[in-house]
């Protein structure tokens, strides 16, 4: 039963990203390597302040996977933002939530097929987002499921920056987080 249960929402994961999901027409832009993100990030945070930083982690989702996204008025979004803009477009699908087993080994295989991935804790209050960004995934007892790999680039004032960390690294549970798609 489980295995037909995993291959059915697999299933319908496939045809809503191949033929009945809704495509929006993508502006692509040079790609930037998680690392190279975490250098200007540490630049931007060093040379204009905490209220610059806001707008980072938009900037880097759109960098890391080469995509003109994430923008209000020719300007990226605040890390605030994010959430209430991804889950009302038609460009992104929720996934699910990160307590899924199949929802973490989806997250992970799409970001290292270079299609967008992120998390979202829906219970903050700023609704602080994280890049599922291309790697391995490893086990978390916390959690109890397998974790993608990740980077986060929270505001000055926030918790530290990280590339190349699980994504249990930014949350202590994975109640509330919820996994986004770029279609």
């Amino acid at each position: 039963m489980k295995k037909i249960r995993l291959s059915l929402v697999a299933l319908s994961i496939l045809m809503f990203f191949g033929c009945g999901g809704e495509k929006m027409e993508t502006v692509h832009i040079e790609k930037r390597s998680i690392e190279q993100l975490l250098v200007e990030y540490e630049e931007w945070q060093a040379g204009k302040g905490a209220n610059n930083t806001k707008t980072f982690t938009a900037k880097a989702i759109s960098a890391y996977y080469g995509i003109e996204d994430l923008k209000k008025d020719n300007q990226y979004i605040e890390y605030h933002d994010i959430y209430d803009f991804v889950s009302s477009s038609s460009a992104w699908h929720n996934l699910g939530d990160a307590k899924d087993k199949l929802v973490m080994d989806n997250a992970q295989e799409f970001a290292n097929k270079g299609v967008p991935v992120i998390a979202t804790d829906t219970d903050d209050k700023h609704k602080l987002t994280v890049l599922i960004i291309a790697g391995e995934q490893a086990s978390s007892s916390k959690w109890g499921v397998k974790v993608p790999n990740a980077a986060a680039f929270f505001p000055k004032n926030g918790p530290e920056p990280f590339v190349n960390k699980t994504l249990n690294y930014a949350w202590s549970s994975p109640d509330d987080i919820e996994i986004w798609v770029r279609k």
